[in-house]
């Protein structure tokens, strides 16, 4: 498979790292308008000067790709797929799907319509923690879940400057999407409704909100909550937050060291936080190119991709939503 890389920021680089160490790739081109970038992956990663491109079109004109790696910013993210579909070819995208909500559900229809692969690297739901969670919930584990609570607690985004830092809401518009996706993913279900309330800490270094309770519910009773604070200069989750998932027959917790069953009542003999081993799963930047490789193979939908995505998406507007509107909001709305 050949690739067009588009982006050479760090993240670019990072994927170029990851795309190397393959086989069954080829990067034959990449997209970078600036400078400083160009000379970077140049001098440091040895990345030849005739095969970076000023824009997509150019690149797509010069080279003859199976698939466009886009590494560009949310905001652009439409551009770089519309371009892509015209000229036939698939699209393995970074998170989030897009910055508008509109915008995205655009660009799934468009991909939909070129009949092209539209993977988003939502790589969250590849680790070994929700890969074994999803399995050992689907085997009836605890029973039913009722509840699931998720603490997220991380001094978030600290670079002075950064869009991260200057626009707002983007605790949930841009971390948040992976901690939603993971709720759809291990279990298995979409709510139907979300209530969010956000706030700043005095301390924080946010201009937008980077502090949230939210509650999601579902048809079938199930309650899911989220609390972060993003501006935490005390102890930390891990990245995939710390869990816990109720049922009638016990909890499944994930803990910054591991995952755990507990099951306690009086009239039993507790378990309380037996270890669950964990499935062996490829890294996650393999597993996603895995995936995507053998939808296009296979001619299907990859997991994750954009018609998916925009299921995870309406979770995170319609948070926002919520937040700016204080009240409700049916996901159905969006």
């Amino acid at each position: 498979m050949k690739a067009i890389l588009t982006g050479l920021g760090g993240r670019g680089l990072y994927w170029l790292g990851n795309l190397r160490r393959r086989d069954d790739v080829e990067v034959i081109a990449f997209v970078e308008p600036f400078q400083g970038a160009i000379d970077r992956a140049v001098e440091n990663y040895n990345v030849p000067r005739a095969t970076i491109f000023p824009s997509l079109d150019e690149a797509i004109k010069n080279v003859g790709a199976d698939f466009v790696v886009d590494v560009t910013p949310p905001s652009v993210h439409h551009e770089v797929a519309f371009k892509s579909f015209d000229n036939g070819l698939h699209v393995f995208g970074e998170k989030p799907l897009s910055d508008n909500f509109q915008i995205a559900k655009d660009v799934a229809a468009a991909g939909t319509r070129a009949g092209v692969k539209h993977m988003i690297t939502q790589n969250y739901r590849f680790g070994a923690q929700p890969r074994t969670s999803r399995k050992v919930l689907a085997e009836g584990l605890i029973g039913q879940p009722g509840q699931a609570d998720i603490r997220f607690y991380m001094p978030w985004a600290d670079i002075p400057g950064s869009h991260y830092v200057t626009q707002p809401f983007m605790m949930i518009n841009d971390m948040m999407v992976h901690h939603f996706d993971l709720l759809r993913y291990v279990l298995n279900d979409d709510p139907q409704s979300v209530q969010a309330i956000t706030w700043n800490q005095p301390w924080g270094w946010h201009a937008g909100d980077a502090c949230h309770a939210i509650v999601f519910r579902y048809a079938s009773g199930l309650v899911a909550t989220h609390v972060t604070l993003g501006c935490d200069t005390g102890r930390q989750t891990s990245w995939n937050g710390d869990w816990h998932i109720a049922g009638p027959n016990g909890s499944l917790d994930w803990q910054i060291d591991g995952t755990f069953y507990s099951r306690q009542h009086r009239t039993e003999t507790p378990v309380v936080n037996q270890p669950i081993e964990h499935l062996e799963v490829p890294r996650m930047e393999d597993a996603m190119l895995d995936e995507f490789f053998a939808a296009i193979k296979e001619d299907r939908e990859p997991e994750c991709s954009a018609q998916d995505n925009l299921k995870s998406l309406a979770m995170v507007f319609g948070a926002i939503q919520s937040s700016k509107e204080g009240r409700v909001v049916e996901l159905s709305e969006m």
